[in-house]
């Protein structure tokens, strides 16, 4: 019998991962999370994430871990200026090179006793959705952010800012975001920002959206998912944009709003295989766990930024 897993009762479900179809049960889950972590993840909004298969990785010299291998553009000098009698200056062509390593991130470990589900009215599928999704691409999205953050304090692109309204965004902090970005000869192409940071758009004056569009925010709020030239991207995740020393004179932790070049001048985000799930039954109880298997890097440190908006 096929299951699927999205349509399959509580009674089934359990009776499949009891039988001889645990393996088919596990795969199932397995895509239905990895479906929710292509939508759900910021991360991967970014950056597109990419599989690959043991044959694209090498194992670090240092240590029993993979890594991939990934090239920057070949950096090419400037041209000069020269008269008929001279000759251009020599230059050896290198291929920099950057290495990503392959890390785990796996949820806890679920339990439920059959007893407990066959009481449930909550879908079988919802419980998994919920228990183990979330966690999943939270983790992975904060370990982005700190990829960022590195990235961002190499560059010199970390930046406060002080808006002068409360902390709230502003046109003048978005634009002290986009400077640090397209100083460095790179153009911002999006903005990654928490949902409470989002809000501040009804706050802004006929200054900041003229008369139309403070019309239209007022009554539906802003709607749209671009500002200034740039993609908006906004996340739920408010806990991953707050400053962990920064405070405000209200007593609310200052929050971060990152900036992005486009994708191709940022790097990689790599997947190896398919996001897993295990289920197994342990007497009387359900158990579940997923986990995958993931690589970040950027490459160029410049077509990152990260604004914290002060008073």
């Amino acid at each position: 019998m096929e299951l699927d897993l999205f349509k399959a009762d509580t009674e089934t479900f359990i009776k499949e991962v009891s039988g001889p179809n645990q393996a088919k049960v596990a795969e199932a889950a397995g895509l239905f999370i990895a479906q929710k972590l292509r939508e759900r993840s910021f991360a991967r909004q970014i950056i597109t994430p990419r599989v690959v298969t043991r044959m694209d990785l090498q194992v670090d010299t240092d240590h029993d871990q993979l890594i991939f291998i990934d090239e920057k553009e070949v950096n090419v000098g400037p041209a000069k200026a020269i008269n008929f009698k001279a000759e251009p200056d020599g230059r050896y062509v290198t291929t920099p090179r950057y290495k990503i390593p392959i890390f785990e991130i796996a949820s806890d470990i679920y339990a439920k006793k059959e007893i407990e589900l066959l009481a449930s009215t909550q879908p079988v599928t919802k419980l998994i959705e919920e228990n183990t999704v979330r966690e999943i691409e939270e983790t992975e999205d904060s370990y982005f952010l700190q990829y960022v953050d590195a990235a961002a304090a190499a560059s010199g692109n970390l930046i406060t800012y002080s808006t002068g309204a409360g902390g709230a965004l502003t046109k003048g902090a978005l634009k002290a975001g986009m400077n640090l970005i397209d100083s460095k000869r790179l153009l911002a192409r999006t903005v990654l920002l928490s949902k409470v940071t989002f809000n501040d758009f009804i706050t802004m004056t006929y200054q900041d959206l003229g008369s139309d569009l403070l019309k239209e925010v007022t009554v539906e709020g802003y709607r749209y998912y671009n500002f200034g030239g740039l993609k908006l991207i906004v996340s739920i995740k408010d806990n991953l944009f707050q400053h962990p020393t920064l405070t405000l004179a209200s007593g609310d932790k200052a929050r971060m709003v990152y900036f992005f070049a486009e994708e191709k001048a940022l790097g990689r985000f790599l997947v190896l295989d398919a996001t897993k799930f295990g289920l197994r039954r342990v007497f009387t109880t359900i158990e579940w766990l997923g986990w995958e298997f993931i690589g970040m890097g950027l490459g160029n440190t410049n077509a990152v930024a990260r604004v914290t908006l002060l008073d």
